[in-house]
C-alpha cells in the first residue's frame, strides 16, 4: 500500500532503536513512477525507482521456532498468525494468507502488479522458500489469488462476510510490516463499510484511490507498508478483509472486502 516516504523513514528509525536482540540487515526503499511504495533487501535498478533511493540499517528479529505438530491449543488470533505468511520478489514484497489447505492463498492485488515468477513465501516457523504461482488477478479489486508450492497441508483461514459486523467491533490485522517484522499483529475496530460512491460524495474525489472499484471495509487497526495483502480479521480468527490502503499518519485505513474472495475467486474454491 502507499505511504509517504518520510513517515517510512521515521518510523524505519524508531524500530532500529527497539529491535530486540538480531542480526544487522539493510532495508532500501523507493517510489516507482506511479508513486508505489516499494521495500526491498536488494537495491533496486534505476528503471525502477527513478535514482531515488533510501538505505536503512535495522536488526531483524530472530526467526521463529520450528513448528509442533500441537496446534490445538492455540487461540484463533495466533492460528491466524500461522495462516500468513511473507512475500518477496525484486519488487520488495508484503503479506498474503492461506484459504484452503491445499495451499491456495489470497493477496492484494497491487502486491504482485509486475512481479514475476521469483516470488517467494516465506511461512511462520518454516525455514524454507516457497514458489508462489499467480493464478488470478481480480478486475475490479485490490484482490489476487495465489498457489504457494507446499508439500503439506496448509493452515487456513475462514471466511466472514464483513457486512456482519457491528461497528466498533474489534479486529486485528497480521502481517509483515517492511519486511522485517514478521507476524506482527495489531489491534483496532471496524468503522464502516465504506460505500465506493461516498469517495465522490463524502470523500469530495473523483474516483476511488488507485482504481479500485467496490465498497471497502474501513477499521482503525494500525497498518503500514508491507502488511498489504494480510488478513484482517475477527475475534474469532475469521477473515474480514485484506489490507489494501490508508492514509499516512491517521486510523483511516482500508480492506479489500473478504466477501470479494468468494465472488472473484468462486470457482477456485470449490
Amino acid at each position: 500500500m502507499k505511504r509517504y516516504i518520510i513517515a517510512l523513514t521515521l518510523l524505519v528509525g524508531l524500530f532500529s532503536l527497539i529491535a530486540g536482540d538480531g542480526w544487522a540487515k539493510k532495508v532500501y526503499i523507493w517510489r516507482d513512477s506511479d508513486g508505489q511504495a516499494h521495500f526491498s533487501d536488494t537495491p533496486p535498478g534505476p528503471e525502477e525507482s527513478g535514482g531515488e533511493v533510501e538505505e536503512r540499517r535495522f536488526k531483524e528479529a530472530l526467526p521463529p521456532p520450528e513448528p509442533t505438530e500441537a496446534a490445538g491449543d492455540e487461540s484463533p488470533i495466533e492460528h491466524a498468525v500461522r495462516c500468513t505468511f511473507r512475500i518477496k520478489n525484486k519488487r520488495g514484497g508484503a503479506s498474503g494468507f492461506f484459504i484452503n489447505d491445499k495451499g491456495l492463498a489470497v493477496t492484494a492485488k497491487h502486491v504482485v502488479e509486475g512481479a514475476t515468477y521469483s516470488m517467494e513465501a516465506e511461512v511462520p516457523g518454516d525455514p524454507r522458500k516457497y514458489r508462489v504461482r499467480i493464478l488470478k488477478k481480480s478486475g475490479h479489486h485490490d484482490l489476487a489469488l495465489l498457489q504457494i508450492a507446499m508439500d503439506r497441508p496448509t493452515p487456513y483461514l475462514e471466511i466472514r462476510d464483513p457486512h456482519t459486523l457491528e461497528p466498533g467491533e474489534e479486529l486485528w490485522a497480521i502481517g509483515n510490516p517492511l519486511l522485517a517484522f514478521k507476524q506482527t499483529i495489531t489491534k483496532g475496530n471496524f468503522s464502516r463499510m465504506f460505500p465506493e460512491a461516498d469517495w465522490k460524495k463524502e470523500a469530495k474525489m473523483k474516483r476511488p484511490p488507485h482504481k479500485f472499484r467496490g465498497d471497502q471495509v474501513q477499521f482503525s487497526t494500525p497498518v503500514i507498508p508491507g502488511n498489504s495483502g494480510g488478513p484482517v480479521v475477527d475475534r474469532d480468527g475469521k477473515v474480514i478483509g485484506v489490507v489494501s490502503f490508508g492514509f499516512p499518519n491517521t486510523p483511516i485505513n482500508f480492506a479489500a472486502p473478504s466477501s470479494y474472495i468468494e465472488k472473484e475467486f468462486g470457482s477456485y474454491l470449490k
